[in-house]
């Protein structure tokens, strides 16, 4: 596992916060960018950016089940009070069991460290599953007001740690 910081355990399960130019984090951000250019029918050929990840109180977590990385998500600063969470994925073959809501928790709970006191983030309409789970972990609907670049299928939430 190509860890460097916290992690969060348990049954098999361990998050932990990575260099983003790792190689699980590269193929988690392609792996999930096809699946979203299939959704969208997009096509998407510039590779992951990742600097915006390196920036201080930024972050970069990979989800690994028994070794295996199943998933991952990331937050940069969108201001000094407010978090952006970005790159929330879980391979297809390990959805259904709760894993992305852990790594919800993990991405919460390491923005609160970082001393942030909202949470920012964006989906898109067709992503279902991404909208209900964000709704039951307690974020609100939020207008897509500019702060990130939004297009016509975006749908923006919010959340106070």
């Amino acid at each position: 596992m190509a860890g460097d910081g916290d992690a969060e355990v348990g049954e098999g399960l361990v998050i932990m916060m990575v260099e983003p130019g790792c190689q699980e984090s590269i193929d988690l951000q392609w792996e999930m960018r096809r699946e979203l250019d299939a959704l969208y029918d997009e096509k998407t050929i510039d590779p992951p950016p990742l600097e915006q990840f390196r920036l201080p109180r930024a972050a970069f977590l990979v989800a690994w089940l028994d070794g295996m990385p199943i998933g991952c998500g990331a937050m940069t600063t969108l201001d000094e009070r407010t978090a952006h969470f970005k790159r929330v994925f879980v391979r297809p073959g390990f959805r259904g069991r709760g894993l992305g809501r852990r790594i919800m928790n993990a991405l919460e709970l390491k923005a609160a460290q970082l001393g942030y006191a909202v949470i920012f983030l964006e989906t898109a309409d067709q992503q279902l599953e991404a909208i209900g789970m964000y709704t039951s972990l307690g974020y609100r609907r939020v207008p897509c007001d500019g702060r990130v670049p939004c297009s016509e299928q975006s749908i923006c939430f919010e959340k106070n740690i």
